[in-house]
Order: structure tokens, then sequence, then C-alpha cells
């Protein structure tokens, strides 16, 4: 969206060992579902600090206000982890965002095909990323979940409900972000 007449950025930055390529092509795709460009920042480690040795799980909460520490002079700020992700009240979560402060966090973990014991399917993973990434900035759009099953927006409670959704949002979030 523009501010003042100045294009924004969102800014991609992966916090563990995530490769490039995957990085440079989810913001290609970001560039085409929201307005502004995307660039890719350098990594960041995650904090050894959210890390719950009980659920061998990492606090989304908790690298979200650690990130507010590490970034400075950004429009909207997209986390990519590679660590299985929870946040207070839910066993996992795919991905979680700071409205106010217009960053989010999506993990890996559980979108890929290898959590489940199953077979490797690029396409799919890809897509998954694809539809955390924009569900999350989303939210930092100020968008809220969407009862539309279909769309981008709904909440996902399961793989399968993101498997089930649309990379898309509907036409009513859409006009929300317009």
């Amino acid at each position: 969206m523009e501010t003042k007449n100045r294009i924004e950025t969102i800014f991609l930055v992966h916090l563990c060992q995530i490769e490039q390529q995957l990085l440079e092509k989810l913001g290609l795709y970001l560039e085409e579902i929201f307005p502004g460009n995307v660039q890719i920042s350098n990594p960041l480690p995650v904090p050894k600090g959210a890390y719950n040795s009980h659920r061998k799980q990492f606090n989304s909460t908790e690298i979200l206000s650690y990130l507010l520490t590490q970034l400075t002079d950004y429009d909207r700020f997209l986390g990519i982890a590679d660590v299985d992700l929870f946040s207070y009240g839910f066993n996992f979560v795919f991905g979680e965002a700071d409205v106010l402060h217009r960053i989010s966090i999506i993990s890996l973990t559980r979108l890929n095909q290898d959590f489940y014991d199953l077979p490797e399917d690029q396409n799919m993973f890809f897509l998954r990323i694809l539809k955390e990434a924009v569900h999350e900035l989303g939210h930092t759009y100020g968008l809220v979940h969407c009862p539309n099953s279909q769309c981008v927006m709904h909440f996902s409670n399961s793989l399968l409900d993101t498997d089930r959704k649309s990379c898309k949002f509907c036409e009513m979030c859409k006009s929300k972000l317009t």
C-alpha cells in the first residue's frame, strides 16, 4: 500500500537456514499479491529464550517481541522460521502477526510433508508457505479471519484447512485491502 506517495516494502527474513531460492520465489509471488515490493533481509537467529523445553516448541509471540528489538525502519516484516511454533492457548501455530507493529512470522515445520512422515512434495510445500505468508501479512494490513473457507484469511486449525483454502483473498477481504 502507498503511504504518502511512497511504495511500501515487505521485508522477508529467515530465522534458521532457509534456501535463498525459496525466499526469492516467495518474494515474487508476494509482489503479485500485495502492493509495493519485497526485499530479503539478512538472516537473524531464532532467539533461544523463545524455546519452551516442556513443549519442545518456540513461542511465536516471544519471537515477534524479539524481532521488534532487532528491526529498524521497515514497513512490513515477515519472518520465516523452520522451527515448530506455538502461542499460548494453541497446541501449535502456523504463524502469528502483530498488527500494531506490522510484523509477522510463519513456521515451515508443520507445512512440510516430512513432519507427518509423508512423501516429499515441493509444490504442495511451497503453496502452503505462500498461503500462510499471505495470511499473516494480511493481518498486518488489518484483515481479520474470514468465514469463507476458500479465502486465504480463513483460520487454519489444521493442515487440511490450509490445503483447502486458496492463496487469494475473497472479494470481501480484497475490498478491505484497497
